[in-house]
């Protein structure tokens, strides 16, 4: 199938960029296609991504080489489409499509642009559950019979200028995910889903790594899933931000 070539366009404001975006996306990506509704993967992506009940993970990542933490442990909690994120030791954060919320003087307040989890690599803005509104201006770039190659435009203010998602449309999972920042030819980091599980009706990954080409490293992250119907409600909501967790570790700690 062809494929079309991205020359680069500069971004010179995030105002004129999303500008730009709106005005390029549809002349360097789109293509004619009988085969595949795109509304309908990304709905399927959005419906497999959603927490319908509570799942817990627990997380271990680790980075290298020669980053500022070589490893750590995360727990994430969904339900529908928010995702409870505590580090051990540190952060912790509410992620929505197009929110993130962390703890500071006492309340939830709106975190800084560009905020990671751990080293630069893992960006809470990465975390955020799937959905249709996430993109903006998505078009099939390339299909084939494994995969489906969707680019657009972030649908929320976020670092990225262009993401490129390879789709499994079997499986309705992203597989693979470009970032670019600045320029839509400035590719930053790309990130890879493994070892996919099934988790309460839904498929979830077992590993993700995330090369930053910008720094040279890789991050892993290494996920146990499990339901959690005991999970604490207020944790999916920004009071659950003030006050201790009280969530439990792996082994005790």
């Amino acid at each position: 199938m062809p494929r079309w070539s991205t020359p680069l366009l500069p971004v010179p404001t995030r105002a004129s960029g999303w500008a730009l975006l709106a005005f390029t996306l549809p002349t360097l990506f789109a293509r004619h296609t009988d085969a595949l509704d795109l509304r309908d993967l990304l709905a399927g992506v959005a419906a497999n991504d959603r927490f319908e009940t509570p799942i817990r993970a627990d997380v271990r990542l680790s980075c290298e080489p020669a980053c500022e933490s070589a490893e750590s442990r995360a727990i994430f909690l969904g339900k529908g489409e928010t995702l409870y994120v505590e580090v051990q030791g540190g952060l912790r954060a509410l992620v929505r499509p197009g929110e993130i919320l962390t703890p500071e003087g006492g309340k939830a307040v709106a975190a800084k642009p560009g905020m990671a989890i751990g080293d630069p690599d893992v960006l809470l803005e990465d975390l955020a559950p799937f959905t249709v509104e996430s993109l903006k201006l998505p078009q099939i770039s390339d299909e084939g019979v494994a995969e489906v190659v969707v680019t657009a435009a972030p649908g929320h203010p976020s670092s990225y200028v262009l993401i490129v998602h390879t789709i499994d449309p079997e499986q309705r999972i992203i597989v693979k995910t470009q970032y670019y920042r600045d320029w839509v030819g400035n590719l930053v980091k790309m990130r890879r889903t493994a070892d996919v599980v099934e988790v309460g009706g839904h498929r979830r990954p077992g590993t993700i790594t995330i090369e930053n080409f910008r720094r040279g490293t890789t991050t892993h992250l290494s996920f146990a899933w499990r339901e959690a119907p005991d999970a604490p409600a207020v944790l999916f909501e920004p009071a659950g931000l003030v006050h201790p967790s009280g969530l439990s570790w792996p082994n005790g700690k």
